[in-house]
């Protein structure tokens, strides 16, 4: 339970401050181009809600022609999207991805009332707030709360069944076991990744209280979650025990075979580094939440190494929970080098676990304070420490007013000196966003009948979805061939400079272009 009533002040502030945030995001979705993922993600929701595999034989030829993705990842996000879209009767793409961008955006809104409540039952409601304010002031989780639908989605499930399960811990009751085991199940299907989230919970439980009655209730618990998985993934009702093995025995394996830039190399995602999840956390998280995590990490070490009863079975145990969260995935990524994209959103779900961490150490900053300078004579401690820590994030917040639609391009210092030594080290837009704003520039500066379109990756083209239906019409794409009017680029896998020197418009953040115009004629 929480700790302590809201004071006044802090109740009043949480609440502006999630208005604010909605409001926010309510205008700024409309903003953001289409990245690589939407347009196959959209495909795969609407194969699962028009029933494009009725059997096994569907299915098998299916996995003969395009490999097992279709079934390894849970497709219940993407059926709620695509089914959404039929509901309203959005009559043209456009009107699809904007909606997909404004839900997409609810979700992780949620996320954040979630893991609000989930922060309230172990911390002050200042703190909680902060902590909040934290997640939400994070670039580059900012802007893939957006689009970014497999991993946003997991993210708010995971939030979701870490709240039900530090319920179900203190009141191991059967309504709380419903409730955690329809959570559950929703995770599932987003992602196999939700087995770890019911590892957590049978061993929390069972540390817990460890009696028969535990026991059968977790029985019951698992019976549950196999009863529904079929019901938000339709395919397992074709194989079951077949889809559900190969993703799990395959959830660190990726057909993925081209190299990501790390460190200023060409790297082959099969052979990325150890260190490739854990640089790319600290290169894109700001300063002051890695600093706070560093001492929220430590203490609570230090913490369950003095006084292992309270972690394992104990008031302490949510913290341990906690822990085992965020390092056991960032820890499994770094012994067993799974095949990963550019970056690490997908293991975004381990983001708020981080921002916990990271108020166990405001909490412990403000004991220290108070410690030393506690008193009547202090009352200004608390403000003074919650505003250091606010202005600590302003570099973050401004980055992300400066730059929007572009937060995801967001690094840190320790990534390079300027973003020119940035963008020879590591990827930029490699998701594509800002070839919408390419292409609307051509079509607002060339009033040419047909405009020949050379891009240098899928995104390019993809993204002439949200011009006006008129634009689309004078746009052509052609090979390169072909003759082209321009070449449009994001620079992935290609980091160095172009031949072509008549660039006539970049979008460009810091001293480099994250993407480019280049006219031909």
């Amino acid at each position: 339970m929480p700790r302590s009533p809201a004071p006044r002040a802090i109740a009043i502030a949480t609440t502006v401050f999630f208005v604010v945030y909605l409001l926010i995001g309510l205008v700024a979705f409309k903003d953001y181009g289409i990245s690589w993922d939407e347009i196959p993600t959209r495909e795969f929701g609407v194969m699962n809600v028009e029933h494009v595999v009725p059997d096994l034989h569907a299915l098998d030829s299916l996995r003969a022609a395009k490999g097992p993705n279709f079934e390894r990842f849970g497709p219940l996000y993407e059926i709620v999207l695509v089914r959404m879209e039929k509901a309203l009767g959005l009559g043209n793409l456009r009107a699809v991805f904007l909606m997909r961008h404004l839900v997409t955006f609810l979700t992780f809104y949620l996320g954040v009332v979630l893991f609000h409540a989930l922060c309230r039952r172990r911390f002050s409601a200042g703190i909680s707030l902060l902590a909040c304010l934290c997640l939400v002031a994070s670039p580059q989780l900012f802007s893939h709360s957006f689009y970014n639908t497999k991993d946003v989605s997991f993210l708010t499930a995971f939030v979701a069944v870490m709240l039900t399960l530090d319920v179900l811990l203190e009141r191991p009751e059967w309504r709380s076991l419903a409730i955690h085991a329809l959570t559950s199940g929703l995770l599932m299907g987003t992602r196999i990744l939700g087995l770890f989230a019911m590892m957590l919970t049978g061993v929390a439980a069972l540390a817990r209280r460890p009696t028969l009655k535990m026991l059968g209730m977790l029985v019951v618990y698992g019976i549950a979650v196999a009863l529904i998985l079929p019901v938000v993934w339709p395919v397992l009702r074709i194989d079951p025990i077949g889809i559900v093995k190969d993703a799990i025995l395959h959830s660190t394996t990726n057909p993925y075979g081209k190299a990501n830039l790390f460190r200023g190399a060409m790297v082959p995602a099969t052979a990325l580094p150890w260190d490739y999840v854990p640089t790319w956390i600290l290169i894109t998280t700001p300063y002051v939440i890695s600093a706070l995590f560093a001492v929220g990490a430590v203490r609570s070490v230090t913490a369950l190494a003095r006084h292992p009863r309270e972690f394992f079975v104990g008031d302490r145990q949510r913290d341990l929970i906690v822990m085992s969260w965020f390092f056991l995935p960032v820890v499994g990524c770094m012994v067993l080098r799974p095949v990963l994209y550019d970056g690490w959103r997908h293991l975004f779900f381990v983001y708020p676990a981080m921002i916990y961490l990271a108020a166990v150490g405001m909490e412990t900053i403000l004991h220290a304070a108070n410690a030393r300078w506690g008193g009547a004579q202090y009352e200004w401690l608390q403000p003074a420490l919650t505003a250091a820590l606010v202005i600590a994030l302003m570099p973050g917040v401004s980055f992300m007013y400066r730059n929007h639609p572009f937060e995801h391009l967001y690094f840190n210092r320790f990534a390079g000196k300027d973003m020119l030594e940035v963008k020879q080290r590591y990827e930029l837009d490699y998701w594509g966003l800002s070839y919408r704003q390419l292409l609307e520039y051509i079509v607002r500066s060339d009033s040419s009948p047909v405009i020949r379109v050379h891009t240098a990756n899928f995104p390019g083209m993809v993204n002439s979805i949200m011009l006006r239906p008129a634009d689309q019409r004078r746009v052509r794409f052609v090979p390169p061939s072909e003759y082209a009017d321009y070449f449009i680029t994001n620079y992935r896998f290609h980091p160095e400079q172009y031949q072509w020197t008549n660039e006539v418009f970049s979008v460009r953040v810091g001293n480099a272009s994250a993407a480019s115009v280049f006219r031909l004629k």
